[in-house]
């Protein structure tokens, strides 16, 4: 039987970990398709590895039916068409090419969380666990019948870097679960059930400053799903910006105002919230991720935090 020929859509660290699981399994890789609206430097280096490793690199226009990009991707003659990590819309007639279908392998689980960001946003919304769903891919957004979920817990200590980590072991057990039927055929998926779908935005909401009349726990997992290298939401202290990287939810009420510092010690900095206290334990020293504890900063007990 001939190798599946699969083009691969991607242009970060999962694009690599795609290409690598996709080939380990027996497939034929025959492109890797970039989005162009992703020029920076991490992912001009993936370009590059990508083409160091022999296979074609091909970048998606801003429109999809410019450019012969629709037909260029047809000439390739793709089995399957697989997307892990991709900011760019797939046309109608893109996903109509291959004979197995194009399926999207989606961080978080559908389907509560379409949309990007999936595994922040159930931190934010402090889930007991999140997890990755591979589906089918239509003209919707996150829509299509799934395929197979794998989820997995949300721990105390994790964050959002730790669960990428967790997802991405995750996306590789499901591919390798799932890719003797997808060579078979004989792939079962099931609608997504409407009434329970949900979508998530790109954009950080709630926003980006911590506002500390919202209760410990609901600051600590606004914290820990955006740490380094993602943007950081902060609290105004004086006419400074500080940084928040790290913390600890103390279910301790306290009667002095939400943002006021409490104590300081070799832990950290304790802040009331609007309900139980907030332990930072650090927060950022530099823009290359270093941090520093929050005494650094030159907080004081009884000194307010925030510009409310």
């Amino acid at each position: 039987m001939a190798a599946v020929k699969v083009v691969v859509f991607g242009y970060d660290q999962l694009l690599l970990t795609a290409l690598e699981v996709l080939a380990s399994a027996g497939a034929e890789i025959v492109a890797a398709v970039f989005p162009s609206v992703r020029q920076d430097a991490r992912a001009n280096e993936i370009r590059e590895e990508v083409r160091g490793r022999g296979i074609e690199t091909i970048e998606q226009p801003l429109k999809c039916d410019s450019n012969g990009f629709a037909e260029r991707i047809s000439s390739l003659e793709p089995d399957l068409i697989f997307v892990w990590s991709y900011p760019m819309i797939l046309a109608k007639d893109i996903i109509g090419i291959p004979r197995l279908g194009c399926m999207n392998l989606h961080m978080g689980l559908l389907p509560h969380y379409r949309g990007v960001n999936g595994l922040k946003w159930a931190l934010i919304n402090d889930e007991a666990q999140t997890g990755v769903t591979l589906h089918y891919m239509d003209e919707g957004i996150d829509t299509g019948d799934m395929i197979s979920r794998i989820s997995f817990p949300i721990g105390e200590e994790d964050d959002l870097v730790s669960l990428m980590k967790k997802a991405r072991f995750a996306g590789v057990h499901l591919i390798n679960n799932v890719w003797p039927q997808i060579v078979a055929g004989t792939l079962e998926a099931i609608p997504q059930d409407e009434a329970e779908a949900a979508y998530y935005s790109a954009a950080m909401e709630p926003a980006a400053e911590i506002d500390w009349s919202w209760s410990a726990r609901k600051i600590h997992n606004l914290i820990r799903a955006t740490v380094f290298p993602f943007e950081g939401v902060h609290t105004i202290y004086g006419r400074e910006k500080i940084v928040v990287r790290r913390s600890a939810p103390v279910e301790i009420d306290s009667m002095e105002e939400p943002g006021t510092v409490l104590s300081i010690g070799a832990n950290g900095v304790e802040v009331a919230a609007g309900s139980g206290r907030i332990l930072i334990t650090a927060v950022e020293a530099d823009a290359n991720g270093n941090e520093a504890p929050p005494i650094s900063t030159g907080i004081k007990v009884g000194d307010r935090l925030g510009s409310g």
